[in-house]
């Protein structure tokens, strides 16, 4: 039905000209930020948009690609956790009395998000008898969140598709779920609450039809 529409992506180029990375959206309705891009290939160094939480036995940052966009586009995310020695934290398939690492980012703008995770390695936890899936050390994850596009037509045709997004400053809440356990000590399952600011910038208007 959309054939002749074209896709919108970018490119991530080497100083030597090599294609480094590229990200291509399946839909004309959300647009790629070069700062994802840029995210994801420097771990999270070249963003400045991010909050740092101190969970006692593990410090962790958690970052997003920009702290400005505009309605449609997608931001990459990351996440950087810094455990203590000794301790360690779950990672999936887990028992349901376990809780797994988790990052969840809730707000009226935000649409599609995903976290990748590396995979956890098993260890075998002697005082429990039992293996299971483990982040110990230094864990890096970067993904995807996704801002929702409101479509441009008069009021009068917006109700079918909730209140239109206007632009402004906003606050991303987000919430950081684990559980952290070393040889002897098991904590309860916690949940960290932060918030990260992102303006949302007004969409370019299309330019103005030539007269006939």
């Amino acid at each position: 039905m959309m054939y002749g529409m074209p896709f919108p992506g970018d490119y991530l180029l080497a100083p030597d000209g090599t294609v480094r990375d590229k990200l291509f959206l399946p839909s004309y309705e959300h647009r790629p930020s070069a700062t994802a891009l840029a995210l994801r290939n420097t771990n999270g160094a070249v963003a400045a948009n991010s909050v740092e939480i101190d969970a006692g036995v593990f410090s962790a940052t958690v970052t997003l690609s920009a702290d400005r966009c505009f309605p449609g586009q997608e931001l990459a995310t990351a996440l950087s956790i810094r455990l203590n020695p000794g301790w360690h934290i779950y990672g999936t398939p887990l028992p349901a009395n376990y809780r797994p690492t988790e990052l969840i980012f809730e707000s009226p703008i935000v649409g599609e998000q995903s976290i990748e995770l590396p995979a956890a390695k098993p260890m075998l936890l002697k005082a429990l008898g039992e293996t299971l899936p483990v982040y110990d050390g230094e864990v890096r994850a970067t993904g995807r969140l996704g801002i929702k596009w409101s479509p441009p037509m008069p009021a009068k045709f917006m109700e079918p598709f909730g209140k239109p997004i206007a632009p402004g400053p906003y606050k991303i809440a987000g919430t950081l779920r684990f559980q952290a356990c070393s040889d002897t000590v098991c904590e309860p399952p916690q949940a960290i609450k932060f918030e990260l600011p992102l303006e949302l910038e007004a969409g370019i208007p299309p330019a103005p039809k030539k007269p006939a």
